[in-house]
């Protein structure tokens, strides 16, 4: 049933967008309160509890555009979200 667990899990948090899954874990009402968050430890310990494969490469850069307001390619879903963590 394990297996069952995480894959409803899995499956909740991709209909969940990457913004939204950041800003609900850190306390954030609005997507826009990220790019000036003002708990950093809430905003990198949420980030630092999704687990990068559960978005796309693309999505992580997507979030790391919004956020830092840069634009940047990455070759891995986790070199975006140490990006992420490193900006906080």
């Amino acid at each position: 049933m394990k297996t069952e667990d995480n894959r409803i899990e899995k499956d909740k948090n991709a209909r969940l967008g990457l913004l939204d899954r950041i800003a609900a874990n850190s306390g954030c009402m609005y997507l826009s309160d990220l790019r000036n968050c003002i708990s950093i430890r809430c905003c990198c310990f949420a980030i630092a509890e999704i687990p990068a494969e559960d978005y796309p490469v693309k999505v992580w850069e997507d979030a790391v555009s919004y956020i830092t307001g840069t634009e940047v390619d990455f070759k891995t879903a986790e070199e975006a979200k140490q990006r992420l963590l490193e900006y906080f």
